[in-house]
């Protein structure tokens, strides 16, 4: 039998995985616990490549990924069973025969992160594992305009983190906003990829600018300077979400 390849959307809960991709250490990963699950119900080996690798602690509203297969289980049936095994912090809300040729990540043409943000003098128990606390006033106009000047194509290597060097570190960003709604405040960054840790580094820096920690000009001279010290703290991966990849 000819294999077929399978597209799946995903929604996971980070908080107890060690992010996406397979890792030596004992702590369960979104891919490792996907293809054991699969390969329980097809009886075989397969492997599920994603449109990118989150990292520990990183949530998914709509991560997609693709898999190889000579199953012939339908789709319908093996979301099904993929759903009545895998544990409750990940849920498969799609999965469809694709063309030959799909893959996950070489096709893909943007995403789309959000960070949440809590900025009142408490967090809600039901929200802690998915928010950053900042329990203090935030400049959300001058984090917007600073946010702004992000858009485009540029060298953003001083929002690399440390551990994953990579030889080109141009990216395009294609938007980027920033909005508040009480106490909430949600930023959205969407580009045509995405380096290591590069969401949080720049959601860290905003924060230090909101804080007035940074003077405003800080992204213009990030950009002109590559000066990774010039960089906030990177917020913690808690608060960030995968919530749309464009093919």
């Amino acid at each position: 039998m000819t294999f077929r390849t399978l597209a799946l959307t995903l929604a996971y809960d980070g908080t107890g995985f060690a992010g996406w991709q397979i890792q030596r250490s004992q702590r369960p990963t979104i891919q490792g616990t996907l293809q054991r699950v699969l390969r329980q119900i097809l009886g075989e080996r397969v492997i599920v490549v994603a449109s990118g690798r989150t990292d520990a602690g990183v949530h998914a509203l709509a991560q997609v990924a693709h898999l190889r297969t000579r199953s012939p289980i339908p789709s319908k049936r093996l979301r099904q069973a993929l759903n009545s095994l895998l544990p409750p912090a990940i849920v498969v809300t799609k999965l469809e025969e694709a063309h030959a040729t799909f893959h996950a990540r070489f096709c893909a043409k943007s995403k789309r992160y959000r960070y949440q943000i809590v900025t009142g003098p408490v967090v809600l128990p039901f929200e802690q594992r998915y928010v950053h606390h900042v329990p203090r006033h935030l400049n959300v106009g001058l984090m917007r305009r600073e946010a702004h000047v992000l858009v485009g194509r540029h060298d953003v290597r001083a929002f690399h983190g440390a551990g994953r060097p990579v030889q080109d570190t141009r990216r395009t960003i294609t938007d980027i906003q920033v909005q508040q709604r009480g106490d909430h405040i949600t930023i959205e960054v969407e580009a045509s990829g995405f380096l290591y840790t590069m969401v949080r580094s720049i959601v860290g820096t905003l924060i230090d600018i909101g804080r007035g920690h940074r003077p405003p000009g800080t992204m213009a001279r990030l950009l002109k300077t590559k000066d990774r010290r010039l960089v906030g703290p990177t917020a913690p991966a808690r608060g960030l979400w995968l919530v749309k990849v464009r093919y």
